[in-house]
């Protein structure tokens, strides 16, 4: 492409171009050949539309058309140049994901099940993925995801786990791409649209849950900093929890969740009941009650949040909340993409297990 002409830019911008490869006389050395569509089409012998058409909406066209086309293509090395494309559309077909790996760590299993429901609808829409990992604790990681935040062709950001004051906020209104905050939602952003969960819906549910299970003491356990969901999740807990169990409630929030101060908290004031802030949480505090023999859930119910795969196969299997994942995905997806203009609130079922079986 370095020897394209004036001309040819020109035409380049106005409609794409591709790009051939032709063998040399001596069959030993190669001429690269750059055609724009006009001339491709010429050679093909159909329009610029159907050219376009046969690589990018190949079920609009008959099926002698398009294989015709195709088969030149590939006979002559021809593919669409994607800047050409992206110069005549105005979008270059890449959604970016911003994924702390601060969260999850090296395991992220929440984060691979929204990335597998990701590429369903990316692959549904014909897009695709960048991936800018980012751990806000290492200095050079964050400030790649600042770089990469610039200089990336995408048409919109997915930033998943938002979080309050987030150091990348600067770099993503920079960037001029729409932003759509999942599993959370920034006030401090109010252009920025967001899927989330009712999390006061399913924390009166927990609540109700455990009171009809007979516990007296009900506890939260864990909660990050900062970021919206959990925060959220805590300050629902304050709120509803008297409301069933009067002044036996306490918090213990933080990250990663302290097993050392539950411990010494159950040891100080009777609960039968904990709420994890997710199944994280939740599986900790199993595995505490397993160690100090508190059986579950005959002297403890545990409940959590997100219903991870080690839910099911814990000891006993860990009751919890699922959402609504791909649902919640492909409604980023078409915020992203403009297909949806206004937010989303989505609600979470309960999963019985033995931590807390269903009545």
């Amino acid at each position: 492409m370095r020897d394209t002409k004036r001309a040819d830019w020109q035409k380049i911008r106005q409609v794409g171009c591709f790009t051939a490869i032709f063998p040399g006389k001596n069959r030993k050395t190669c001429q690269k050949e750059t055609l724009n569509i006009l001339e491709f089409a010429k050679r093909a012998n159909v329009s610029t539309a159907t050219i376009s058409r046969a690589f990018h909406e190949p079920d609009k066209l008959r099926a002698d058309t398009r294989d015709r086309v195709l088969a030149l293509a590939q006979k002559l090395g021809y593919y669409p140049s994607p800047s050409g494309r992206a110069l005549k559309r105005g979008r270059h077909d890449v959604l970016g994901v911003i994924w702390p790996l601060e969260v999850e760590g090296a395991e992220a299993e929440f984060a691979q099940r929204i990335l597998a429901s990701l590429t369903r609808h990316l692959v549904t829409n014909d897009l695709d993925l960048l991936v800018c990992p980012v751990n806000r604790s290492e200095p050079e990681t964050l400030a790649h995801a600042h770089r990469t935040l610039q200089r990336s062709r995408c048409d919109a950001w997915i930033l998943l786990y938002p979080r309050h004051h987030d150091a990348l906020i600067a770099s993503l209104a920079n960037s001029h791409k729409p932003v759509v905050c999942l599993m959370g939602n920034l006030p401090e952003c109010p252009a920025w649209k967001s899927v989330r969960l009712n999390q006061r819906s399913w924390i009166e549910d927990a609540l109700q849950r455990l009171r009809a299970a007979g516990c007296r003491n009900v506890l939260f356990f864990g909660s990050r900093e900062g970021e919206p969901d959990h925060e959220e999740r805590l300050k629902s807990f304050a709120a509803l929890a008297p409301k069933y169990f009067g002044t036996r409630t306490a918090c213990l929030p933080g990250w990663p969740p302290d097993t050392a101060e539950l411990e010494r908290h159950l040891a100080a004031h009777p609960a039968d009941a904990i709420i994890g802030v997710d199944d994280r949480a939740a599986l900790l505090a199993l595995d505490l009650c397993q160690k100090i023999s508190l059986r579950v859930p005959g002297k403890m119910k545990v409940i959590g949040m997100d219903d991870i795969p080690r839910a099911q196969f814990s000891a006993p299997p860990l009751s919890s909340y699922r959402q609504p994942l791909d649902e919640m995905v492909a409604c980023a997806v078409d915020l992203a993409l403009g297909k949806r203009k206004t937010s989303k609130l989505f609600e979470a079922e309960f999963v019985a297990r033995n931590s807390l079986p269903e009545r």
